[in-house]
């Protein structure tokens, strides 16, 4: 790390800028601190990327594309946070104190045997990852890749695509790294395939066992033409790791061996890999993982380590392995993921300090109209509450669980209040907020959903969807849970029947409607698995799919009526008029379809990200839809812009939002906002408790609205 010279920021976003870990191609990087303690590495554009309007338009979808990879044991890094509106845009990964491959090879030499084959599949397990998500690296390189204590996490997945057609690029630039480029990238203007990826995976290990570029160095064009003519140099190669190599690097991107044969062929299996992956697993002399400091933040190296010629691009997160658990007290529910605690550090979740599961904290309008806590109770209801609440109540649940649906529920008499926690449970609120029970259910309660016969919620499965669905009756007993593979990270309703999308991955799943009693009314494969949950309206249930369609079934029988192409991964439909809106990955990010599966139009709109996350609501007679700096709608007929509203407070984390009569309610950071029609400002009011870091929507009734934050919800009274 080094010192900060008098251009560079001291904060960047919310974070305090630390040190200086040096540059690459697309900017420089910092070593910054989050609240709570929290190191991350955080990457700023160069100026002149950040002027051009085509490489802000793709650094925002790859940047959002680049924060769905990652996780326990894919072996990939993922983006926590980003601002892609900022004058400089910016991302933030935390902080590892790892080398990546190119310096841990100049350091110390060509990696043994056994660490290659470990690198080999690990890497190939990640290829696997970023695919999966229909995405390419395209820039799979030895500094792109870092040397983690528990294994090698890849960095820069996708990013790259960012800079390609923008107007530093539009003359034919081929963007990436030389010696590490495939021949079609060279040969067809930057058309990759995912097996581009696999022939940049074969230089990677040649030069990971060979220590030398395979390649060659030299002027760029002179290492391109040698790519191109398959004038390869594997003498430094050893002779076990030839046929791996040499497979990779097949001019043909059909002859390369796909990621799983990879694993294969390096004679591995998942749990092999995890076990091997262990300190040291890259050689002697590995430095180890170091204790964490005191307080929680992770070791930061004391000496100078200087920026060589590798052409970081930025350092990239490790799975989180020694952040402390949050204090908890009895009853014991299960311990908070992984990807949770990440998120409590960097969004500064908070841990409840009164006696039980849940906290609620009364609130009122302090004379400068800003809303401050006043007392803290403990879960029970004990304590008392000083004043008179004019603004509402908090309620802390260490975060909610999941990362998008209602942020709660209420029961249709409008009498209790369900949170799903990620302290591994429900809770069940009166309306001044205190509990009335908590059922620990053994993993984080995902948004729930309530109905006459009691509560329903999916149990978040540690990475992106559900690994069970619980109901629970009104008195807090779990009636009945079915564990199965879920994309649903929220319930609908079809009638009496629960309706959730069921998969394990993309590869096949469908849909499935049960009964309020728990028997399976009907179930429906939809071929590959469905990317997120349904939506219900007027009978039709439409469905999103991994297989590039949204899919009508029958709401009653399960039927299908129609299936139709929409782009990749095809997200969620939401119905605005009689157009069904979808969001998906690909080039053209958002589709039109007619309720009878005709497709209407296709449309590139630059002001909204697209992928099977796009979220949108009616409202109006338009669809509604929030971004990380702006509310937008957008017109059914052709999917263009009609009006935005651009939020007036700093940060990038947002909810759904959701409309309430002449209104749409949104939060950005900590601040909830009301929009009319027209897109101009009615209401505005802060939200105390921290920005919620996932996208769980408002939920509005009688007169008070509901809101996630960093730890739980915050109640705010609409005429107060």
């Amino acid at each position: 790390m080094q010192e900060l010279r008098e251009t560079d920021p001291r904060t960047i976003g919310p974070y305090e800028v630390l040190g200086r870990l040096g540059s690459g191609g697309m900017g420089e990087v910092y070593l910054a601190e989050a609240r709570g303690g929290l190191r991350l590495a955080v990457k700023v554009v160069r100026a002149e990327h950040a002027e051009d309007r085509t490489f802000r338009a793709r650094f925002r979808h790859e940047v959002r594309a680049a924060q769905t990879v990652g996780g326990t044991g894919t072996y990939t890094a993922r983006v926590v946070d980003a601002d892609t509106e900022a004058a400089r845009p910016w991302m933030a990964t935390e902080f590892v104190a790892g080398p990546n491959l190119r310096d841990a090879v100049l350091d110390r030499g060509p990696l043994p045997a056994d660490a290659v084959r470990l690198l080999a599949a690990a890497l190939a397990e990640a290829l696997a990852a970023i695919h999966a998500k229909g995405l390419v690296h395209r820039d799979l390189k030895p500094s792109n890749i870092l040397l983690s204590p528990d294994g090698p996490r890849v960095i820069d997945f996708g990013i790259v695509r960012a800079l390609e057609g923008t107007a530093l690029t539009r003359t034919g630039v081929v963007v990436g790294s030389v010696g590490y480029l495939s021949p079609e990238q060279i040969r067809n203007g930057a058309q990759v395939v995912p097996a581009s990826d696999v022939f940049s995976l074969g230089a990677v290990l040649a030069y990971a066992s060979g220590g030398k570029e395979p390649f060659g160095e030299g002027q760029d064009s002179v290492v391109l033409l040698r790519i191109l003519t398959g004038d390869v140099d594997l003498s430094a190669v050893p002779e076990e790791q030839l046929p791996l190599v040499e497979a990779c690097l097949r001019d043909d991107p059909g002859a390369r061996p796909t990621p799983a044969e990879l694993v294969a062929a390096a004679g591995h299996t998942a749990g092999s890999l995890r076990e091997g992956l262990r300190a040291g697993w890259y050689g002697p002399g590995t430095v180890k993982e170091p204790e964490a400091a005191q307080g929680g933040a992770r070791w930061v190296p004391g000496h100078d380590s200087g920026e060589r010629e590798s052409r970081v691009e930025y350092v990239a997160p490790v799975t989180v392995t020694d952040v402390p658990a949050a204090t908890r007290v009895p009853p014991t529910p299960a311990p908070p993921s992984r990807r949770r605690l990440l998120r409590a550090a960097v969004g500064g979740a908070g841990v409840v300090a009164a006696g039980g599961v849940g906290g609620w904290l009364w609130l009122r309008d302090s004379s400068d109209g800003s809303a401050k806590g006043e007392t803290v109770a403990g879960a029970s209801g004990a304590g008392s509450v000083t004043g008179t609440p004019a603004t509402g109540w908090q309620y802390k649940v260490q975060g909610l669980g999941g990362r998008r649906g209602p942020c709660a529920a209420l029961s249709p008499d409008g009498t209790r209040v369900y949170v799903g926690g990620a302290d591994g449970s429900l809770h069940a609120l009166d309306l001044d907020g205190r509990t009335v029970w908590h059922t620990a259910l053994g993993a984080e309660a995902m948004s729930p959903l309530a109905t006459a016969q009691g509560v329903y919620c999916l149990l978040e499965d540690d990475q992106e969807g559900a690994s069970k669905l619980c109901a629970l009756g009104r008195g807090g007993k779990v009636r009945w849970a079915k564990a199965f593979a879920a994309n649903s990270q929220f319930l609908v309703t079809a009638g009496q029947l629960i309706l959730v999308s069921y998969g394990d991955g993309s590869e096949a799943g469908g849909v499935r409607a049960y009964a309020p009693d728990g028997r399976v009314r009907w179930s429906t494969p939809t071929g590959p698995a469905p990317t997120s949950e349904p939506l219900v309206a007027d009978g039709v249930v439409y469905v999103g799919t991994f297989g590039d369609q949204v899919q009508a079934l029958d709401a009653k029988t399960g039927k299908r009526l129609w299936a139709t192409a929409a782009g990749l991964d095809a997200g969620r439909p939401a119905l605005v008029g009689d157009t069904l809106v979808v969001g998906s990955g690909g080039e053209q990010m958002l589709h039109g379809i007619g309720r009878k599966g005709k497709p209407l139009w296709d449309s590139t709109n630059d002001k909204v990200y697209g992928s099977r996350y796009f979220t949108c609501v009616p409202f109006g007679g338009l669809g509604v839809t929030a971004s990380d700096y702006e509310l937008v709608a957008l017109d059914p007929a052709d999917g263009s812009t009609v009006w935005s509203f651009r939020f007036n407070d700093e940060g990038s984390q947002y909810s759904n939002p959701t409309v309430f009569g002449d209104t749409v309610y949104v939060r950005h950071g900590s601040t909830l906002y009301g929009v009319n029609r027209k897109g101009k400002q009615t209401w505005q009011k802060r939200v105390e408790g921290g920005a919620s870091v996932g996208n769980q929507s408002p939920v509005v009734r009688s007169g008070r609205v509901y809101v996630a934050t960093a730890d739980g919800i915050t109640v705010l009274a609409l005429d107060s």
